[in-house]
């Protein structure tokens, strides 16, 4: 199911999470912008939540502060997308709260 009305004039960077349907696997999606991407609209989102298997997903926080950062088998913390701030490449927004996933071993 689509939302109605979703804001489409605006192309930002996005964050997003969703569920597939049975709810066992989880989709994390971080899109760009700025001087790197278009970034997207949020009818483009839904879009791009759907293809992956969201059956329910939802908009997080966006703009500067969408940043997606895995640590990798050698425990070592990678940034996958690219930040921007102030519109100084590769310098880390400030935010005040983050989602946090762990992964039991």
């Amino acid at each position: 199911m689509r939302v109605a009305g979703l804001e489409a004039e605006q192309f930002h960077p996005r964050t997003a999470v969703g569920l597939n349907q049975n709810g066992r696997s989880l989709i994390l999606a971080v899109v760009d912008r700025r001087e790197f991407s278009e970034g997207m609209n949020f009818p483009e989102l839904v879009d791009l939540m759907l293809s992956f298997g969201a059956y329910t997903a939802m908009s997080l926080d966006g703009g500067g502060s969408s940043t997606m950062v895995i640590e990798g088998r050698d425990d070592a913390s990678r940034v996958l997308n690219t930040l921007i701030d102030e519109g100084v490449p590769g310098r880390e927004r400030a935010v005040a709260n983050h989602l946090g996933i762990f992964i039991r071993r």
